[in-house]
C-alpha cells in the first residue's frame, strides 16, 4: 500500500486536538496543570479533541489491514513492534525523568513502575502507566494480537470475510448486553477502520451496511462514554457530528483524489504524531505547572509546544529512522523467528 499522505495530514490534526484537550481543558480538569486556569474562550472548543483518539484507533484498523495482507505473521509483527516500542521505550525514560522531579503526588515514578512500563502492559502487572495516555497502548497491542492469530492460523486469504462480519458481531453483543473480548468499547473504531481499509478496492452494498453499523456503534459508544467534565446540554450532538466527519475524512481518503493527493510535508507530520503523542502529556503538564503563571501562560504554551516537537523530531531522526535497522534485527532475532517458527510449525499440521 502506497503513503497517503491525506492520511498523514489527518494523524497530525487529531494530535493537534489530543494536546489541545490535554493542554487547554483536562490537565487543568484533573488538576495536574495546577498554576493556571481556563482560557474560556478556547476551552469549550478543545474539550473535544479527547475524539482524536478514536481517530487513531480508525486509522490502525485502516493501516493494519493493508499491513496483514501483504506480509507472513513474522514479518507482520516485526514490522508492528519496530513502530511501536522503541519510540515507546525513549518515552518512558523521558518522562519518567522529569516525573522524578516535578511529578508530585499525580505523576510521581517508582524505579518498579518504569521497569514494568517497558512491556507496554503495566496495568496487567498491577502497576500504572508512568503516563494516563499510554491506556491506548494495549488496544493497539490486542489488535494485532488478533491479526497474528489469524495470520498464523492461515487465514490471510479470509481476512476481508472475518472482518466484514465483524460490525454484525459487535452489533449482536450490544444487543445482547454482552461485553466480550473485541467485541465491545473501542473495537467498533477499529473495526470501522478496517471496513473502509476494504472499501478502497472494493465498494459494495453489503460493506456500506457494515460501515453503517459501525458508525451507529461508534456514535453510541463515544456519547455513553462521554467524560464527565465534557457533558454539555449540546455535548452529544457534537460528538455525533465530529465521528461521522472522521468517517467522510476516510472516504476522502479512498477517493482517488484523496489518495493522490499531494500535501507538504506529509511524511513529517505523519511521522511526529506517534512521538508526541507517547510524550506530550505528562511532560508538558509539568512543565506547564513549574512555569506557568496567569500572566505568561500563553507563553509557556507556546514553549511548551515547541520543546515537545523537537523531542519528537529528534526521537524520530534518532531513535526511530538511524535505529531503525538495529531494532529490526533485534526484533527479528526475538519475537520475529519465535512467530516464524510457530507459523512453520502450524503450517505443517494445516
Amino acid at each position: 500500500m502506497k503513503r497517503i499522505e491525506l492520511l498523514d495530514y489527518g494523524r497530525f490534526l487529531a494530535i493537534i486536538g489530543v494536546v489541545g484537550f490535554h493542554y487547554l481543558f483536562n490537565g487543568i480538569a484533573n488538576g495536574k496543570i495546577s498554576s493556571i486556569t481556563y482560557i474560556p474562550s478556547i476551552s469549550d472548543i478543545v474539550k473535544y479533541g479527547y475524539l482524536g483518539v478514536e481517530f487513531f484507533f480508525m486509522i490502525s484498523g485502516y493501516v493494519i489491514f493493508f499491513s496483514a495482507q501483504s506480509k507472513t505473521a513474522s514479518e507482520f509483527v516485526v514490522a508492528r513492534v519496530v513502530r511501536l516500542y522503541p519510540a515507546f521505550w525513549f518515552a518512558v525514560i523521558f518522562t519518567s525523568t522529569f516525573a522524578f522531579f516535578w511529578g508530585g503526588k499525580q505523576m510521581s515514578v517508582y524505579p518498579t513502575q518504569i521497569a514494568i512500563n517497558f512491556t507496554m502492559l503495566a496495568p496487567v502487572f498491577g502497576h500504572n502507566f508512568v503516563d494516563g495516555v499510554y491506556w491506548v497502548l494495549p488496544y493497539e497491542l490486542q489488535l494485532y494480537l488478533l491479526v497474528l492469530i489469524f495470520l498464523l492460523i492461515g487465514m490471510q486469504t479470509k481476512l476481508k470475510t472475518i472482518f466484514f462480519l465483524w460490525p454484525f458481531a459487535l452489533l449482536l453483543c450490544k444487543m445482547f448486553g454482552q461485553h466480550l473480548p473485541y467485541l465491545y468499547g473501542y473495537y467498533c473504531y477499529f473495526a470501522a477502520g478496517i471496513i473502509l481499509a476494504i472499501m478502497k478496492n472494493n465498494l459494495t452494498s453489503k460493506l456500506a451496511v457494515a460501515l453503517l453499523i459501525c458508525l451507529i456503534l461508534c456514535i453510541s459508544f463515544s456519547i455513553a462514554n462521554t467524560p464527565p467534565v465534557v457533558k454539555s446540554e449540546n455535548s452529544d450532538f457534537l460528538i455525533a457530528l465530529i465521528i461521522t466527519m472522521l468517517f467522510l475524512f476516510f472516504i476522502c481518503v479512498n477517493s482517488g483524489k484523496g489518495s493522490d493527493l499531494r500535501l507538504y510535508g506529509s511524511r513529517l507530520l505523519g511521522d511526529l504524531s506517534y512521538p508526541i503523542y507517547l510524550i506530550h502529556a505528562h511532560f508538558g503538564y509539568m512543565f506547564i505547572s513549574q512555569f506557568a503563571t496567569e500572566k505568561n501562560k500563553y507563553v509557556i504554551y507556546i514553549v511548551t509546544v515547541l520543546l515537545v516537537v523537537i523531542v519528537s523530531y529528534l526521537m524520530n531522526i534518532f531513535v526511530e529512522k538511524r535505529l531503525s535497522q538495529m531494532w529490526k534485527i533485534f526484533f527479528q532475532k526475538t519475537i520475529g523467528d519465535l512467530v516464524s517458527n510457530i507459523d512453520r510449525q502450524l503450517a505443517s499440521i494445516r
